[in-house]
């Protein structure tokens, strides 16, 4: 596993901040995920398929002239994998501070 060194003449309070702000973060990135969670699950359910089928295996013209929805189901699919990495990346980062 690589390490990020950073320094600081306020270890501490350098600390607290870092896991505070990395907190927050990873609460936000959970709210963002329900959200986009939700309106995949729409999309789901209107054409009776998963995102991740859809994405590896349909095209704009498997909507049936819905091509607004096609872009705004890929877009939301895309961020919805976006927001995973870098809660997957957040959750990755163990404190060793002394």
């Amino acid at each position: 596993m690589a390490e990020i060194v950073l320094k600081t003449d306020k270890p501490n309070k350098a600390a607290v901040v870092l896991r505070e702000a990395l907190e927050t973060e990873t609460s936000r990135l959970k709210y963002s995920l329900s959200l986009a969670k939700k309106r995949l699950k729409r999309f789901e359910a209107k054409y009776n398929i998963s995102s991740k089928k859809f994405m590896s295996e349909w095209s704009a013209e498997d909507l049936k002239g819905e091509d607004l929805e096609y872009v705004e189901w890929a877009g939301e699919y895309q961020l919805f994998s976006r927001l995973n990495e870098r809660l997957a990346v957040l959750k990755s980062i163990e404190n060793v501070a002394l």
